[in-house]
């Protein structure tokens, strides 16, 4: 991806779009990027650079299938040679998405997975508007498959912006919870990239980086001081370079359940799970991996941090019960399948049982 980044540069940056394609479709969701005024800048911008624009504000707070099929047929339809992927991860994940199945026919599922489309997807333009899901440099688009009842991945290098602006601007609209949240998000991403094995000295050095910039920077951002919202926007954007390299691992996965069943923000569950399974991987061969952070946190420290920014460190508080744990782990299994390729273990039920009936008593056991 071509990257820019700063506070204001939207309205410089925006019309390059104009280099990859001339009828645009944005891509957002129904709420957020239309009440605070973010779309008609944004399409305001685009008319003025003589591109042709359309909108579908539809996508869902936790996309499915069929936002992605809607938002391609609107493409289709508006004859469009370009998406802009407009919001937080949802929004970004569902332009990727849509921008596969605006060229490529038949049943949209053929497609998660590893490189599965036959033709080039529309090229996309990343505008987000959240500070965690790092989708705007990745290869990567996950959204919800009714029919597993889990999250999927489209994964492909075809489906890496060509362009992201990252104006930090937009963050100061943001309501505290969701820059916690999504703040969040980029943490596990920089931490579970570390631990993957596909991880690098690069990706490593990066890693540590974007952990001590959010540990340092989340908590005046949650209050919208805005050299704080800058180095929250850079963490994600370095942890957003290093997934594309090294995938998640099992945190990611085990999350997933939690935002199915209780409708708990994406990087609000990853925040929750992330203490808990540290102490499980520093208990199961992860010691050393985890050690090199050892100057900057534990998984105490993490829940004490997530405690503080306001968000959830216990099951019950998201309205769980014990004896939804069962049924967690069997969703976390299935889940982690893919996220188990970039680790050294594997995990079965009993492990995650385990692990969530921690998080129900609120201990990490570090």
């Amino acid at each position: 991806a071509r990257v820019r980044f700063g506070a204001g540069i939207l309205q410089e940056c925006l019309p390059e779009a104009a280099l990859y394609g001339k009828s645009t479709l944005i891509v957002c969701g129904r709420n957020f990027a239309r009440s605070s005024g973010t779309l008609d800048r944004v399409r305001a911008v685009l008319d003025d650079t003589g591109l042709r624009c359309t909108e579908f504000a539809d996508v869902s707070p936790e996309p499915d299938i069929s936002d992605c099929i809607r938002a391609a047929e609107a493409a289709r339809v508006f004859k469009a040679d370009l998406i802009v992927a407009l919001g937080g991860g949802s929004a970004l994940d569902a332009g990727k998405v849509a921008a596969v199945l605006a060229t490529n026919s038949g049943d949209p599922s053929k497609y998660f997975g590893e490189e599965k489309m036959e033709k080039d997807a529309l090229p996309v333009v990343a505008v987000p508007t959240t500070c965690g899901s790092g989708s705007e440099v990745t290869r990567y688009a996950v959204i919800i498959d009714p029919s597993a009842g889990t999250k999927k991945t489209v994964s492909s290098e075809r489906i890496i912006p060509k362009l992201a602006i990252l104006d930090s601007d937009l963050l100061a609209t943001l309501p505290a919870r969701l820059i916690a949240g999504t703040g969040m998000d980029a943490f596990a991403h920089a931490v579970e990239g570390y631990l993957s094995i596909k991880s690098d000295s690069f990706t490593r050095l990066l890693s540590r980086e974007s952990v001590s910039l959010l540990l340092k920077n989340l908590p005046p951002a949650v209050m919208k001081d805005r050299q704080s919202l800058d180095a929250v926007f850079l963490a994600s954007l370095y942890a957003g370079f290093v997934i594309n390299h090294t995938g998640t691992i099992f945190v990611h996965g085990m999350a997933y359940g939690l935002t199915i069943r209780y409708r708990l923000h994406h990087g609000t569950a990853n925040a929750l799970c992330l203490p808990y399974a540290l102490s499980f991987l520093n208990a199961h061969g992860y010691g050393d991996e985890l050690g090199a952070f050892s100057d900057l946190f534990t998984a105490d420290h993490i829940l004490d941090f997530t405690r503080q920014l306001g968000l959830p460190t216990t099951l019950a508080e998201i309205g769980a019960t014990e004896q939804d744990i069962p049924v967690l782990a069997r969703d976390a299994v299935k889940g982690c399948e893919r996220s188990f390729r970039n680790m050294k273990i594997k995990l079965d039920e009993d492990d995650f049982i385990g692990i969530f009936s921690s998080m129900f008593q609120g201990k990490s056991r570090s």
